[in-house]
């Protein structure tokens, strides 16, 4: 009896060695919310935009930025900052009359990153580029980017 029971007990411990081992691994944290590359400096820039939104509140003060579309195709994006602050884009684009849009996107407190309904974006503009001057243009959004202003302005290069 003793036998069979040493043999019972090499057995199992057989049986539990052998078995194959779990391996317990971390479990991967969940996937970063979508980030958006900052701009890239540009030298001697010929368009400037400077974006700036009013929050009513400090829990409205989440994040977004603006991309650029020139002709139909993005150009640039500012970069991505607290609503608060203002966000700026330079580029040099071609001289002569430039049909701009811009398109405005958020970051909700939950979920992924959000464009601007249609009817709250700033309307496309036609934007005369010129050798020797800056186009600045200047995006204000307010109550809650339910409203928004665009200037436009021309200055003298710095060069």
């Amino acid at each position: 009896m003793r036998k069979s029971l040493l043999l019972l007990v090499a057995l199992l411990s057989a049986c539990v060695s052998s078995a194959p081992k779990s391996s317990v691994s971390a479990v991967p944290p969940p996937p970063a919310r979508p980030a958006v590359q900052e701009a890239p400096e540009v030298k001697d820039p010929n368009f400037i935009l400077v974006v700036s939104e009013a929050v009513p509140r400090p829990d409205d003060d989440g994040v977004s930025f603006t991309k650029v579309f020139v002709d139909g195709k993005e150009v640039g994006k500012t970069g991505v900052g607290r609503k608060s602050e203002e966000r700026i884009l330079k580029l040099k684009l071609p001289v002569g009359n430039q049909p701009v849009r811009l398109e405005h996107w958020f970051l909700p407190p939950v979920g992924e990153w959000t464009r601007l309904a249609d009817p709250l974006q700033p309307r496309e503009r036609f934007v005369r580029v010129e050798d020797g001057t800056v186009v600045r243009m200047l995006l204000r959004f307010s109550e809650g980017a339910a409203s928004n202003s665009l200037a436009i302005s021309r200055e003298p290069s710095a060069h």
